[in-house]
């Protein structure tokens, strides 16, 4: 091979789609050892570049021939020292062995069989032949090795293989060991010629000034990178949320587990599949409920329940403890609590759950409340399966029959109240209705007005805007028999037309907490034909007929102001005995407003007791009807403003709370960093250590 002279049509042509041949005198670029003064390792070679390398073939009729010499050292000395050789074949020719020119340094080689060469549909075949240590490189070779058509694609095919299996060889032992003796004697030569043995007098009267010591920087605490904004990653295996137990088979397709990434970062949490990047899952993290969680194991709850199970591996608890950790960090959930529910002697559970999951009301002194389950809980697992999963009417079936009920509870918040995902809260916030728009009563199943206690409706009012007026679903107010009397001297004008048109900040608090005691003639039917505007006898008769005719009449916001002024007007006609009647019945009303506050541990002065405040109001006796009416307003409005002032210091207060935890934690890591820097510089200074700790 190293004796060929000439050549042929065929090499020439594929020659001419590998590269460029150029002249070697005077050639300024990459020369690969050739010689481009004198010509003396030939006149002309093959250059040319692909995807910024530059490429020096080496080729065997272009270097010097010498006849006298059957070895052919001359292009031995190139071809022998390259790692990649070429073999071009002609059709015809025999098969190659790479043992007949094969020196140390080939390593790989690459041969190529021309088809139908000079021709329009001229194509080649490639095979790859490698020393046994080599790795396989790529671009894959088709099936039977071609064959390609001779244009840009093969050429770029053949360069990418050159490149790549120059690339490869370097794994080879011989070339490893070459380059670490290389290295060795590199650092050997620098350590011997470089080095000094000159030191700085640093007690020097002309010393070098100093240029201050090195800042070492200081030691991060075990687990910082948690609190970074980017996603943190972590090798899982992701399945649905359907509870498997540790070893049993997966029933169908979509509860196999799925090999994931996952990552966790402050805004979005999301598993994407390693080998494609298809993102398989991803949340909000403000979406992210709950976690139940083990040594290889997370369950993790969001949206409206939906659950999705992960399982990592390493250290037992490791990696599962980093992503609670993170959890804990970038959303609002918490951890669940499994909970047995035995039944009671009658098969109750002891505990009422809406359709949504969440508890409403937990009996005393039962199973339920023993075992840790409070009013505002949210069921998240009912049984090992999901709500969403379940249903409403499945799930309930399940409370109601299975023996022994299990459930995964995801415990209220600090101020008790349910805890939702951000998606919920939001799509509550759209369907819920416009404020300034009253809605209809609130019905039960029986046809009932649902009524709150008197001190709930009052603390309701209380805390409530006072620019928006309260709708009836929030209030249902009745009438006393001291207004009903009163009332039938108006001249047929309904309850409800008597409303103010007009907004009053000051609701009808004497309304809301007076009892409605039955009239006289109540109890008589109403005939259907009978108008319902008629004398004030006949509203009084269909004043109790039925809910819906009820909750027409009765009015929706009545001022406290208008309401005892409009007393004060129809009690002229009356006698003064009547008069006195319904100042004592004010009277009775408010004492029993207090009382109710004073249970409910609301704060009514500033003393904090509620017998001392209604003393110290009552003191001064107002003589007339009026200053009496004047008097009791301003008690109210002072109560108003003792609630709205202790809401805002018990803001401030839990601000100052959540402040001095902030600053407990940046003295306890600074304290820490301290009592570090200080051992490591009583270890450089040679001082005994003391524990700090």
């Amino acid at each position: 091979m190293y004796n060929n002279q000439e050549a042929g049509a065929a090499f020439m042509q594929f020659l001419t789609l590998l590269g460029d041949v150029v002249r070697l005198k005077g050639f300024e670029s990459y020369r690969a050892q050739l010689d481009t003064k004198t010509d003396s390792t030939g006149t002309h070679s093959l250059y040319t570049t692909y995807q910024d390398h530059e490429i020096m073939f080496h080729v065997s009729t272009m270097l010097p021939y010498t006849p006298n010499n059957q070895q052919q050292l001359l292009r031995k000395r190139h071809i022998g020292n390259d790692i990649v050789t070429i073999v071009f074949q002609e059709p015809g020719s025999k098969p190659f062995c790479p043992t007949t020119i094969r020196s140390h340094f080939q390593h790989v080689f690459l041969v190529v069989r021309a088809h139908a060469p000079c021709t329009p549909h001229t194509s080649y075949r490639v095979a790859v032949s490698r020393t046994q240590d080599t790795p396989a490189f790529g671009p894959a070779l088709p099936e039977g090795g071609g064959p390609f058509a001779a244009n840009a694609d093969f050429r770029a095919f053949l360069l990418a293989k050159a490149l790549n299996g120059e690339q490869a060889a370097g794994h080879a032992r011989q070339f490893h060991a070459m380059a670490t003796r290389t290295r060795q004697q590199y650092l050997q030569d620098l350590a011997t010629n470089e080095v000094t043995t000159t030191s700085l007098d640093s007690a020097s009267r002309f010393g070098l000034p100093s240029l201050g010591g090195r800042r070492r920087a200081t030691p991060r605490s075990p687990g910082a990178e948690l609190q970074a904004a980017g996603a943190l990653m972590w090798g899982v295996r992701a399945a649905p949320g359907a509870r498997v137990a540790a070893g049993a088979e997966t029933s169908g397709p979509e509860d196999a587990e799925v090999p994931c990434l996952l990552g966790i970062s402050a805004e979005t949490l999301v598993l994407v599949a390693p080998r494609d990047g298809r993102v398989v899952f991803n949340c909000a993290c403000r979406d992210v409920l709950a976690w139940t969680f083990s040594e290889h194991q997370l369950d993790l709850y969001h949206g409206r329940g939906e659950a999705i199970t992960l399982r990592l591996d390493g250290a037992p608890g490791q990696a599962v403890g980093e992503v609670v950790a993170r959890l804990q960090l970038v959303s609002r959930g918490c951890e669940t609590r499994e909970l047995a529910l035995p039944r009671d002697g009658q098969g109750r559970l002891g505990f009422e759950v809406d359709a949504e999951g969440f508890i409403t009301h937990v009996e005393r002194f039962t199973f339920a409340e023993t075992t840790g389950l409070r009013p505002g809980a949210r069921l998240l697992r009912v049984c090992g399966q999901t709500l969403p999963k379940l249903g409403p009417e499945a799930a309930a079936q399940m409370l109601r029959s299975a023996p022994k009920v299990c459930v995964t509870v995801l415990p209220p918040d600090e101020s008790g109240r349910p805890r939702r995902s951000f998606s919920e809260l939001y799509m509550l916030s759209l369907k819920e209705p416009s404020r300034r728009g009253g809605p209809e009563p609130v019905q039960d199943e029986t046809g009932k007005l649902v009524i709150l206690p008197p001190t709930k409706q009052l603390l309701h009012f209380c805390l409530k805007d006072s620019s928006s007026p309260p709708g009836p679903g929030d209030l249902t107010e009745e009438r006393t028999e001291f207004l009903r009397s009163h009332n039938s001297l108006s001249s047929g004008s309904s309850l409800s037309d008597e409303a103010p048109v007009l907004p009053n900040t000051t609701p009808d608090l004497l309304l809301v907490t007076t009892a409605n005691p039955s009239a006289p003639g109540t109890d008589r039917e109403t005939p259907p034909s009978q108008d319902q505007s008629g004398s004030p006898s006949s509203h009084e008769d269909t004043s109790d007929s039925g809910p819906e005719l009820r909750a027409s009449i009765l009015p929706r916001t009545l001022s406290l102001r208008n309401s005892i002024s409009k007393i004060m007007s129809e009690a002229g006609s009356e006698t003064l005995e009547d008069e006195w009647q319904s100042i004592s019945e004010i009277a009775s009303t408010c004492n029993t407003i207090l009382e109710s506050l004073s249970r409910e541990g609301q704060p009514i002065s500033e003393s904090g007791d509620p017998k001392e405040a209604l003393k110290c109001d009552s003191e001064p006796e107002p003589g007339s009807l009026s200053e009496k009416v004047s008097h009791l307003e301003s008690m109210l409005w002072k109560l108003q403003e003792d609630l709205q002032r202790e809401k805002a210091d018990r803001a401030a207060l839990e601000e100052e709370v959540r402040s001095l935890r902030h600053n407990n934690q940046r003295l306890l890591a600074e304290s820490e960093s301290a009592a570090t820097r200080l051992l490591l510089a009583s270890k450089h200074l040679g001082a005994p250590t003391t524990d700090l700790a």
